[in-house]
């Protein structure tokens, strides 16, 4: 059976992080420190699925953290911390959820653990219902946003919350159309939603996002702070500035030279409006090249 180490010194984040990745079938061991685990070289075994480090344990871990060879959680943490955004950029730091109790570090364990990482569907309750429409040009892509837009209000969404969505929909569309070549320009919008959380997705076939673009763009965004420059790289660092700002968390899967999928989640629980800052969980799941 796979493992994953937890370092933390907190006893509810221990708690919590031991119930999401035991129910992905993991077995999880624990420390409070990295100096304190027993051998250095058990993070770097082959049977560790990931590792889950807290906010203090992610501080004073300094660069041991950038020797880890399996993908490292960061949970009870925040974008506004440029060191973190400096481990994303340069390491195996790839996820980052906020809040250890959320159902996302459960998800997220469970992705790692078996490979799995496409669809939105790990992203709500089972049986809920999936709507998806192919996108291939400005006329479809219009059609597509008006049905999210009438599907997102019959199922409760508050007008702020549309208005994120149709502002989230339309670039993620507008970015995935044009970044494929014109011949073969076709983009997947999907959706569901649940009790909790509002999904929605946009995959393509070209599988070239890689996670230190989407970091950087972060970064950029966050000292821009709502005054991005879209001259600086021809309007994309705009454009996830957008998406950022109207989520509660990103997810982007990328299968290398493939496919990609950009996953956004908007709470249906919160009625506090998002930030670049405050988004709640950020990830960048990739594929194992194969011709690697």
């Amino acid at each position: 059976m796979r493992r994953a180490i937890c370092v933390s010194n907190d006893s509810g984040c221990c708690a919590a992080v031991e119930r999401a990745l035991t129910s992905a079938g993991l077995v999880v061991e624990h420390a409070s420190s990295f100096q304190s685990f027993q051998s250095f070289q058990s993070f770097q075994r082959s049977d560790v699925a990931l590792v889950v480090v807290d906010r203090a344990a992610r501080q004073a871990a300094g660069d041991a953290l950038r020797m880890i060879t399996a993908p490292v959680v960061v949970v009870g943490d925040d974008l506004d911390d440029d060191a973190l955004i400096a481990l994303m950029l340069e390491s195996s730091v790839s996820h980052l959820v906020g809040d250890p109790r959320d159902r996302d570090l459960g998800i997220t364990s469970e992705k790692l653990a078996s490979g799995d990482l496409f669809g939105l569907e790990k992203y709500v309750a089972a049986g809920a219902r999936i709507g998806e429409r192919t996108v291939r040009c400005e006329r479809t892509k219009r059609r597509a946003m008006d049905e999210v837009g009438a599907w997102a209000e019959s199922v409760g969404a508050r007008r702020p919350t549309l208005h994120r969505l149709a502002s989230v929909v339309d670039e993620l569309l507008m970015n995935a159309l044009r970044e494929t070549p014109t011949g073969d320009r076709e983009a997947v919008l999907r959706w569901a939603a649940d009790d909790r959380a509002l999904v929605i997705s946009v995959g393509d076939g070209l599988g070239g996002l890689r996670q230190r673009d989407v970091i950087d763009h972060v970064r950029r965004a966050r000292h821009e702070r709502g005054r991005p420059n879209p001259a600086s790289d021809g309007g994309a660092g705009l454009g996830l500035y957008l998406v950022l700002a109207n989520v509660a968390a990103l997810v982007v899967n990328v299968a290398p030279g493939r496919r990609t999928e950009i996953v956004c989640l908007f709470d249906l629980s919160r009625g506090s409006r998002p930030s670049v800052t405050g988004v709640r969980s950020l990830h960048v799941f990739r594929e194992l090249d194969a011709s690697v």
